[in-house]
């Protein structure tokens, strides 16, 4: 009796909680600086490998479990990659001109990061973080290289073929964020900075090891309304 007692106390609780749980969905975008981690190979020639700049876009679903704890799960469009970028002066006429060749190397991924998220504060505004695993999705890339010589102008951009290159598709990735957001309306405004890092390997060669992994930080604004 006293067992069939306690199990009804855990159901109710449950359910209690269920019913006070709080359902938001919305949108968000922003924009990213990423790279790669570079292998050993890499740092034996003098190439300066920079932060490619992008964007990202995405649907967000958040289920409110208490007024601190929820999680938070999302699906996005997100430009990754890499830029190198060299440069020189020539002198012409004894006057030094800029001279500089850009390679853009960008990847567009789906991702889908679960986070858990536990906010920070009380009343309209409020703090929180964040973290949880992602997975994403190479759907395809380009190599964009341009040079600027008085002005810059593209010089080709070349699509990826994913299939040949070794290149895996699939990432898996972990997230860590923060954030604030306020009511606003039937919803809430939020804006966010996180950071992720691949855990998997961007490029899969047999018998080479090249640890190539995608890392990056992106900053975005939202809005989510309750359901």
């Amino acid at each position: 009796m006293k067992k069939r007692m306690f199990v009804l106390m855990i159901m109710a609780t449950f359910c209690t909680q269920l019913a006070m749980a709080q359902f938001y969905t919305g949108v968000r975008v922003g924009g990213s600086l990423s790279n790669i981690t570079t292998p050993a190979i890499v740092d034996m020639v003098p190439v300066d490998i920079r932060h490619l700049p992008g964007i990202e876009v995405g649907v967000v679903s958040e289920y409110e479990i208490s007024e601190k704890f929820g999680i938070q799960g999302e699906l996005n469009y997100r430009e990754k990659g890499f830029r190198i970028s060299e440069g020189m002066d020539l002198n012409i006429f004894n006057l030094d001109f800029p001279l500089g060749v850009r390679v853009d190397t960008r990847l567009r991924y789906l991702d889908m990061p679960i986070m858990a998220k536990y906010n920070i504060g009380s009343g309209p505004v409020q703090g929180y973080v964040m973290a949880g695993p992602q997975l994403g999705y190479a759907m395809n890339g380009s190599i964009n290289t341009r040079a600027n010589f008085l002005v810059d102008w593209q010089l080709t951009n070349t699509p990826i073929n994913l299939s040949g290159l070794n290149h895996e598709r699939f990432e898996i990735a972990g997230v860590v964020g923060a954030g604030v957001e306020f009511a606003a309306g039937p919803g809430k405004i939020f804006m966010d900075a996180r950071y992720s890092r691949s855990f998997s390997d961007s490029f899969n060669i047999t018998l080479v090891d090249l640890n190539i992994k995608n890392h990056g930080f992106g900053l975005g604004v939202g809005y989510k309304v309750a359901f």
